[in-house]
């Protein structure tokens, strides 16, 4: 008895491993179509990514959108406004069933800052994934690009210090 509780323990944590690879390989390949899309700033195939009631929520202002209809405007305007060279970096993929998967990742986006000079955002998403017809797709796609830290105010000298005294 000892020996066949200890098998099916044995399979049912390779099954979890082999359902685990399988999520994140599905998130990987969504992930990595939805990079190129944006790169390439081909609305339709981004747009093949989501289900037709989805919702996303991007940092921007304004960038929320209901529907494929919605989300095309808000892709489109994001591609004429701003290149972005989105890569993935980590992310921890989770099933909710069947045909379901939470993620939640980590992305660095290079595009034109303020200046006109590269930059550097780090973005943090939140994804539901559903399966239908074979694919996965967006039902929900949540962004956010974190706040800078906070200036590092300057010391005051107090008048007693050795600095204050000194003379130039």
């Amino acid at each position: 008895m000892k020996k066949s509780l200890l098998i099916l323990a044995l399979l049912l944590s390779a099954a979890s491993v082999a359902i685990a690879d399988d999520v994140n390989s599905d998130v990987k390949a969504h992930s990595e179509a939805f990079s190129k899309g944006m790169a390439a700033c081909d609305v339709p195939a981004v747009l093949a990514l989501y289900e037709d009631d989805a919702i996303i929520i991007w940092p921007g202002e304004n960038d929320e959108a209901k529907g494929k209809s919605e989300i095309e405007k808000v892709v489109t305007n994001t591609c004429k406004n701003s290149k972005l060279d989105f890569k993935m970096g980590a992310f921890e993929a989770r099933p909710l069933g069947k045909d379901y998967i939470v993620n939640v990742g980590y992305w660095e986006a290079q595009t034109p800052g303020p200046d006109g000079k590269m930059m550097t955002l780090k973005v943090r998403t939140t994804e539901v994934l559903h399966k239908s017809g074979g694919k996965w797709r967006y039902v929900v796609d949540h962004a956010s690009v974190g706040q800078p830290p906070p200036p590092v105010a300057a010391t005051p000298v107090s008048s007693g210090s050795p600095a204050a005294s000194a003379t130039p």
